[in-house]
């Protein structure tokens, strides 16, 4: 085989080869990181089980991701992206906020109870027990639990402007109810609690909704 003049045994690797043989599906590895934070937690999760689970060699790893609190980061972003939006997404739905809320703890419930996935909330509990809570893994986490709040908060008081809440409710402590009424969903479900208890605790927890105000 002539190449550039030179005779050659076999041809040389074209550049979509030696492409081809670098490349890695590396949104399958984000997912299989994901799932072993959400599982075991950020101190648990060791890189050797990262590595084992993304099936990267640690020099590709440290290449595509960065060291453990960078894939740490991002892990907990595509979980947000993927598990959390829809979970939260009544918040921005039309319809009363009553049932906004229901229907976001019973979307909780679905969750933390499906079998498609661990148990439990990776934002809730993928740090519990870092040593350091002032740590960055605990820090990225305390974030989006603060924009939960943030959300749900809103929510509450776009309830009052329209009449379907008080307008002396305290917004901040009905969002700070229901956030820990989903926390306890997730905390059940570790426990294994069933999907039907689970949503049970969710419609209960919707009964401790405000009175109308008298003017709606």
């Amino acid at each position: 085989f002539i190449y550039n003049g030179r005779y050659m045994n076999t041809p040389p690797a074209t550049t979509s080869a030696r492409k081809s043989r670098r490349q890695f599906d590396r949104a399958a590895a984000l997912h299989r990181a994901m799932e072993l934070f959400w599982r075991h937690g950020y101190a648990a999760t060791s890189m050797q089980m990262l590595l084992k689970a993304t099936r990267l060699t640690a020099p590709s790893l440290y290449l595509a991701f960065g060291n453990k609190d960078q894939l740490f980061q991002e892990a907990v972003e595509y979980y947000v992206q993927k598990y959390g939006a829809p979970v939260l997404a009544p918040l921005q739905a039309t319809g009363s906020a009553r049932e906004a809320i229901g229907r976001m703890l019973q979307n909780s419930a679905a969750l933390v109870s499906s079998k498609n996935n661990p148990q439990g909330c990776m934002v809730s509990f993928a740090a519990v027990n870092c040593a350091d809570h002032l740590s960055t893994a605990a820090a990225l986490l305390q974030h989006f639990r603060g924009t939960t709040f943030a959300a749900l908060q809103k929510r509450l008081a776009l309830a009052c402007d329209q009449g379907e809440l008080p307008p002396t409710t305290d917004t901040a402590r009905l969002a700070r109810f229901y956030q820990a009424a989903m926390g306890g969903i997730q905390l059940l479900s570790l426990d294994g609690a069933a999907p039907e208890e689970l949503a049970a605790v969710a419609q209960d927890a919707m009964r401790a909704w405000p009175a109308a105000s008298p003017a709606a």
